[in-house]
């Protein structure tokens, strides 16, 4: 009778949060604020990897595979080296009607890595004498509604983030970027879509070691290690508001590594006075350039490889960093002699 009666009361208790027909939004901490949590989930065939050799000749586009490896691996079959480069796609979510963004945030699975580190697990790029650990990088860009070889070299890159380091990750693990700015400006620009690519600085030292990380690029919910999009949406009443899309305040290199010259590229929210140092290994300044900026946008500076004095540096790790009042970004370049 007792096990009965517990039954009994199980059966209602679920009957009751069944048919209660409770707010589907979530009130926080007993206010009038609402949220709504939900994820956006990859897009297949938007989404995949680039693999391509020297020069960015491609030898294959391929959609949601599975699994994509960001770095580079020499094949033994056909004595070749490629490199590889990832790229996420998601459709924007639907906002109703008194609703913002609050929050969005990138989550990616990284599940297995191969280098030739000394704990042979991280990757390491040799170039000659230096040894470099790249970090992953995260960019912001738009490759628009059709993904192919075309893609390995984006028109535009919004914005670039370093999204894990070699002290940082941890694998297997999840690793989370906060993209809310990403969304905004994408809203900003009624586009329907926004869209990433995810690689190792420096995409390879074309050397005959694997250097690569693994990481699920299933575009199907129901797994649960695809990569995601949380986002959160507010009514409004919230100490910070995200209504007004921010601009980027980063600096990034291209080429990089480079042996003759390399153009660095900042990207400044407002004018305004900027100043770029560039720093060597040891942590001394050798070249600083002034920007004087009359717009806010990109704003590029052409180095040759040369500090204030005009005298030629050696080839190693680099240091570039941008400086606007509280704001600071930074960027490790390798110069290649």
């Amino acid at each position: 009778m007792k096990t009965r009666l517990i039954c009994i009361m199980a059966m209602l208790l679920f009957a009751g949060l069944l048919f209660s027909g409770a707010d589907p939004f979530t009130a926080k901490n007993g206010s009038t604020k609402h949220e709504i949590v939900d994820s956006l989930w990859a897009v297949d065939r938007l989404s995949g990897s680039i693999y391509y050799q020297k020069d960015y000749i491609t030898v294959d586009a391929n959609w949601q595979e599975g699994e994509t490896y960001i770095g580079d691996y020499y094949s033994w079959c056909w004595m070749v080296r490629f490199a590889s480069i990832g790229y996420l796609s998601f459709e924007l979510p639907s906002i109703p009607e008194g609703y913002k963004i609050k929050s969005a945030n990138l989550m990616m699975y990284i599940g297995a890595t191969a280098g030739n580190s000394t704990a042979g697990i991280y990757p390491i790029f040799n170039y000659g004498d230096a040894v470099v650990y790249p970090e992953g990088i995260l960019e912001h860009i738009d490759y628009g509604s059709v993904f192919n070889s075309n893609d390995v070299i984006p028109n535009s890159v919004y914005a670039s983030f370093t999204l894990f380091t070699h002290e940082t990750l941890v694998v297997p693990s999840w690793v989370t970027y906060d993209v809310t700015e990403c969304l905004l400006m994408d809203y900003a620009a009624n586009r329907s879509l926004t869209q990433y690519r995810i690689y190792l600085d420096g995409f390879s030292d074309w050397d005959n070691r694997d250097d690569f990380i693994v990481y699920p690029s299933y575009s199907n919910p129901q797994l649960p290690r695809s990569p995601k999009i949380v986002y959160t949406l507010s009514d409004g009443v919230s100490n910070s508001d995200h209504s007004i899309p921010q601009a980027q305040f980063s600096v990034s290199s291209h080429p990089n590594p480079f042996s003759d010259k390399s153009t660095i590229t900042a990207k400044i929210p407002e004018p305004g006075q900027c100043k770029l140092s560039i720093y060597n290994i040891k942590g001394q300044r050798i070249r600083t350039h002034n920007i004087s900026a009359k717009t806010a946008g990109d704003h590029s500076f052409l180095w040759d490889a040369k500090d204030d004095d005009g005298n030629q540096v050696c080839g190693g790790v680099y240091f570039v960093v941008l400086e606007k009042g509280k704001y600071k970004s930074s960027r490790k370049i390798l110069y290649l002699r």
